[in-house]
C-alpha cells in the first residue's frame, strides 16, 4: 500500500492503532460440514477519543450443517472484545447459581434483577428417541456473578414450546492482552440430556448503575482515532465456537466508530 501526504500517514497510523485490515473479515465461517453466520454490534458508535463512555454490545451466531444433518454439539463459546472496550462490574450486585437453578425467566429476574447485565435469545433443536426433531426457543437473561472466584456472566436460558428446558451458560470474564482485552469463555452444558443442540445464540450486554452516587456502566468503550480522523473501522470482536468433535470456527467482526472530542 502506497502512503503519500498527511492523509495517507494518518490512515497508516489509524491502521496501526486499531488493527485494521484492508478488507473486512468474512463473518460467515465454514468447516467440516458446519456453517456459522456471525453477527454483532456496538452502540452508540460515536465515542470519545480517550475517555471511556457507556455502550451496549451484542454478539451472536446461527449454526447449521451444510448437509442438512444434525451438526456436532456446540461445546464451547469464546467471545473476545476489543481492548478499547472494558467490562467493569465493581460495585454491581451479584447473582448466585443457586438462585437460578430450575428457575423460570420471571423467577430468575425476580431474585437476581439487581445483578442483570443483559439479555438475549437461544434457539435449540431437540431430537428425542422415537420423535421428529423440533425447535425450541426462549429468552436468555444475563446476570453478574462470580464463578470459582472469578468474574462471570450467568446466562440463564429457558425454552418455550414442546419441551421445557432450563439451563445456565457460565461465561468466565478474563482479561487478556493484544487486540482483544477481554474474553468471555463458556463451556456449553448438555441440552435435554444430550438430545439437543444450540442452533442460534444471541447475547446483548448493557447495564448502567450507581455506586455511592457515581454513575457506572457495565460495558464502556472509546474510539481512539488520531487527530483529524473522525471515523474508522476496527476489530470490534472475535467469536469462536468449538464443537464436541473438535471442529473450531472463528470470525472477527469489524465495525466502525466515530470519534468525538
Amino acid at each position: 500500500m502506497k502512503i503519500t501526504g498527511r492523509k495517507g500517514l494518518l490512515a497508516l497510523v489509524l491502521c496501526i492503532v486499531l488493527g485494521l485490515t484492508a478488507v473486512a473479515a468474512a463473518e460467515t465461517g465454514t468447516s467440516d460440514g458446519i456453517i456459522i453466520k456471525f453477527h454483532g454490534s456496538i452502540a452508540p458508535v460515536k465515542l470519545p477519543r480517550k475517555a471511556l463512555a457507556p455502550v451496549g454490545v451484542q454478539m451472536g451466531a446461527k449454526i447449521k450443517s451444510t448437509t442438512g444433518e444434525r451438526p456436532p454439539r456446540l461445546s464451547k463459546i469464546v467471545l473476545d472484545i476489543n481492548s478499547h472496550g472494558v467490562i467493569d462490574s465493581k460495585g454491581l450486585a451479584l447473582c448466585t447459581l443457586g438462585k437460578l437453578h430450575n428457575s423460570s425467566a420471571a423467577r430468575a429476574r425476580k431474585v437476581c434483577g439487581d445483578a442483570e447485565v443483559g439479555h438475549g435469545n437461544v434457539t435449540s433443536r431437540v431430537g428425542l428417541p422415537g420423535q421428529e426433531q423440533f425447535a425450541t426457543n426462549g429468552p436468555l437473561l444475563a446476570f453478574n456473578g462470580r464463578y470459582k472466584g472469578k468474574p462471570a456472566i450467568f446466562a440463564h436460558v429457558t425454552s418455550q414450546g414442546t419441551l421445557a428446558i432450563t439451563y445456565v451458560i457460565i461465561f468466565v470474564v478474563k482479561k487478556t492482552k493484544g487486540t482483544y482485552g477481554t474474553s468471555l469463555v463458556a463451556d456449553v452444558p448438555q441440552i435435554a440430556s444430550g438430545s439437543g443442540y444450540i442452533s442460534a445464540f444471541d447475547l446483548s450486554l448493557k447495564r448502567r448503575f450507581h455506586v455511592h452516587g457515581e454513575k457506572r456502566s457495565y460495558v464502556s468503550a472509546s474510539c481512539p482515532l488520531p487527530p483529524e480522523v473522525n471515523i474508522g473501522e476496527f476489530k470490534f470482536a472475535r467469536s469462536t465456537y468449538i464443537f464436541e468433535d473438535g471442529t473450531k470456527i472463528s470470525s472477527e467482526l469489524e465495525r466502525s466508530c466515530k470519534a468525538r472530542g
